[in-house]
């Protein structure tokens, strides 16, 4: 049976990816969005089983107009509480404050995940990987509110992978009952590059006139150790 190397990611494309850097091995990551956004992401693995990471960014950072810069960067650990075995799922308690898109007291358009507890499996089929994971999570802006969240990817070989998430966005005031569900296409180069391009709000859930509906989301990301 091959096997595959998988590239770290952070995220599937709005969802926390089912994985945390090893130790000593850390990634850094841009992200462009809808509005001129511009977000950057710098990941560390501090232990085998915990990840720090910091991030940054602002929207109408590209395009006419003032760029508005995020009030505080984000963060985001995570720990790894159970390891993956024969049967045993892969299980992995988190926080991230990192959400998308323009901030307006008290919530980013689409918001961060705040604490969740994530897990999944890591399946390899001849020379393709599989990486399903379910999630919860309590966020805090806005009124507080628990939600769900999946992500799907798929890497066929060294070289790119198909990726899906989806978020039903439980009491969400901007939500038109549909949640956000999103595809991408990422290519791997040399096992420590990646360029992934997204399309985001498939079901154009977005209130009706914003510019974060059906949109797209481009990635670059690179991943080393010290």
């Amino acid at each position: 049976m091959a096997i595959i190397f998988l590239l770290l990611s952070l995220y599937y494309i709005d969802q926390p990816f089912l994985d945390v850097s090893d130790h000593g091995e850390f990634s850094l990551q841009l992200r462009f969005g809808p509005d001129g956004e511009i977000l950057g992401f710098f990941d560390v693995g501090v232990l085998d089983r915990f990840g720090f990471g910091v991030s940054y960014g602002a929207s109408n950072l590209i395009g006419a107009g003032d760029p508005d810069f995020y009030e505080i960067p984000g963060v985001q650990l995570k720990i790894v509480v159970i390891d993956q075995g024969f049967a045993a799922p892969e299980v992995i308690f988190g926080f991230d404050n990192q959400g998308y898109g323009p901030y307006t007291e008290p919530r980013y358009y689409t918001m961060s995940k705040g604490v969740y507890c994530q897990t999944g499996k890591t399946l390899l089929l001849s020379n393709i990987k599989v990486v399903p994971s379910l999630g919860c999570n309590y966020c805090f802006e806005g009124d507080n509110r628990f939600d769900m969240f999946a992500g799907l990817q798929i890497q066929f070989g060294f070289s790119s992978a198909l990726v899906f998430d989806y978020s039903p966005n439980f009491n969400d005031a901007l939500d038109q009952n549909k949640g956000n569900m999103n595809v991408g296409l990422k290519f791997i180069f040399y096992d420590e590059l990646f360029f992934e391009f997204a399309l985001r709000d498939l079901f154009d859930n977005g209130h009706s006139g914003a510019d974060q509906q059906f949109n797209r989301m481009i990635r670059l990301g690179y991943k080393q150790m010290f």
